[in-house]
């Protein structure tokens, strides 16, 4: 017999071999303990303050400035959720109750915001955006960062954060 076919027949046996044993595996695999969950990761208030907060709260103000109320309306209900998200994400900062101190302090600017936004009334947006600012600083004064500083953007700001202090030296 030519050597290539006892090659061909060996490696036809080679095939149901394998999958056994690939079978045999799967099957133990499965009857061991399931992987240890690994820790979800959950960002830091400040990472959500950053990411999701801060370019809302700072959009909403640049559609006003355009006028573009319907769009004002769709970031005032993205700030609003994601001031919910972080709530949820942390339920307590500092021994506090975080939903609770974000809804003492946001409620009525969050109420007078989408009130000036369906009247498209420029003042009151102002006067309810420039609450909601002064909200977000007192909480941040609440919980000792108070050199976070957030403000009412202007024209030629990239952002609305006026400042961060450092205590270190």
């Amino acid at each position: 017999m030519p050597h290539w076919r006892s090659c061909t027949r060996l490696g036809l046996l080679a095939v149901p071999i394998a999958i056994t044993l690939a079978a045999g595996l799967a099957a133990a695999q499965s009857q061991t303990a399931p992987a240890p969950a690994t820790e979800a990761y959950l960002p830091s208030v400040s990472d959500l303050m950053i990411a999701t907060i801060q370019p809302r709260h700072e959009r909403l103000w640049r559609a006003q400035q355009q006028h573009n109320w319907e769009f004002a309306a769709y970031e005032l209900g993205n700030l609003h959720g994601a001031f919910g998200r972080l709530a949820h994400a942390h339920p307590t900062v500092d021994n506090v109750s975080f939903p609770d101190m974000i809804a003492s302090v946001t409620d009525q600017p969050f109420a007078e915001l989408k009130s000036a936004i369906q009247a498209k009334d420029d003042a009151a947006f102002a006067k309810a955006y420039a609450d909601l600012t002064q909200a977000c600083n007192s909480c941040h004064q609440a919980l000792n960062h108070g050199g976070v500083v957030i403000g009412v953007p202007d024209s030629t700001s990239a952002s609305d954060l006026k400042a961060v202090t450092s205590s270190q030296p």
